[in-house]
């Protein structure tokens, strides 16, 4: 028994990480479905979601001003959730390029965009957030895929600055590299199942309102690839974001905030979770979001079954036995080292292998207690 239960938990381990990128990988060579590009100029509104950013509104606003697409075809709406700082005077300065929108009662991010896009005009839909960095080509980049009809949502290339002093950023931007990679491939057979929340667009005609609790940038691309619209990732549509994490605590309960709501938003799309409607997309869904999700469940299984393998075989099973207990010190080390300020470049790896698995855990008690994750802090 414990041996076909160390079996199932080590195949579903090794899915996850090798089999399905494989899998991927090889669909994108035989099966590419290029879009076609065109350089159209429908009207586009840029919305811009801000809590107390005074530090950096004026940047993002004088960025989205120099923006490479016509100022008469780009409505720019930044929509203020509650702000008590300066961040509403500083957007007035814009005024009439730019349009405020105050969103009273600090409702969260999801509701302030269900607000902005009420208001905005354009026929396609931009989401930045004020801290995402663009190139100046980034929204016509994105535009340009709306010229294929088979195309309602598109994902820009997001990028996370690199800083050396914190250990949580380099383990996220490793993370984020391998997560680019299965995006592109996706993108190339069929459709992403998320996009970067601070640089996508989508056709308003498609846009849902959606619960605050709900995470827009899984939910949103996935009702449109519901609807039978492909969401595609746009290489030449480049953003930079910094890491608001200044810890590896702060890294750990951002990412539970957003499994958390992505788990939730999961389970308003059963349809894309079923095979037998969606084929492949289900099961990009399910090897790329949800078994990843339970990747934790799965290492806590293949623990516990190798124990008494190891104790009545030996052999490969205690080296298995050995391994698991070096990744997890390691990563328990470098927490501990992390705490007291000493960087040791070798424990990064074990340490956010470690977070990443942890976070799913507090993720599934948030939801077992009933907790909503709906307004957000900076990590400034």
């Amino acid at each position: 028994m414990a041996l076909t239960v160390f079996a199932a938990a080590l195949g579903l381990i090794v899915w996850v990480y090798v089999g399905y990128p494989v899998v991927l990988g090889v669909a994108a060579v035989l099966r590419r479905r290029p879009v076609r590009r065109a350089p159209v100029e429908p009207p586009v509104s840029l919305v811009i979601c801000a809590y107390n950013e005074e530090r950096d509104i004026r940047r993002k606003l004088e960025e989205a001003l120099r923006t490479d697409y016509p100022a008469d075809r780009l409505e720019i709406i930044v929509a203020s959730d509650g702000s008590t700082d300066g961040t509403d005077d500083i957007v007035r300065e814009f005024a009439p390029r730019v349009r405020l929108l105050r969103v009273e009662g600090r409702g969260g991010k999801t509701i302030a965009q269900n607000h902005a896009v009420r208001e905005a005009r354009g026929d396609i839909l931009v989401f930045s957030d004020v801290t995402t960095i663009y190139a100046p080509r980034t929204i016509r980049a994105m535009v340009e895929n709306f010229a294929d009809p088979t195309v309602g949502c598109v994902g820009g290339d997001l990028h996370y600055l690199r800083e050396s002093a914190n250990p949580s950023a380099e383990g996220r931007a490793m993370f984020w590299s391998y997560e680019r990679q299965l995006r592109r491939w996706e993108s190339q057979v069929h459709s992403i199942i998320g996009v970067a929340g601070c640089v996508y667009a989508m056709r308003k005609a498609l846009y849902i309102e959606l619960d605050p609790a709900t995470i827009s940038d899984f939910v949103q691309p996935g009702k449109v690839t519901a609807r039978g619209w492909r969401t595609v990732l746009e290489p030449e549509a480049v953003a930079w974001e910094p890491v608001e994490s200044r810890s590896m605590r702060d890294e750990l309960f951002r990412r539970a905030r957003v499994i958390t709501r992505g788990l939730r938003g999961a389970f308003t799309m059963p349809e894309l979770l079923n095979p037998f409607r969606h084929p492949w997309f289900a099961t990009v869904l399910w090897s790329h979001r949800v078994l990843r999700w339970l990747v934790p469940v799965f290492l806590l299984v293949l623990f516990g079954s190798n124990i008494p393998l190891a104790w009545t075989h030996g052999g490969v099973f205690a080296l298995a036995l050995l391994g698991q207990s070096a990744l997890y010190g390691a990563g328990v080390l470098g927490a501990l080292l992390e705490r007291a300020r000493i960087r040791v470049p070798g424990l990064v790896v074990p340490l956010y292998f470690c977070l990443v698995n942890l976070a799913p855990l507090i993720a599934i008690a948030n939801l077992l207690r009933g907790e909503r994750k709906v307004v957000w802090e900076t990590g400034r």
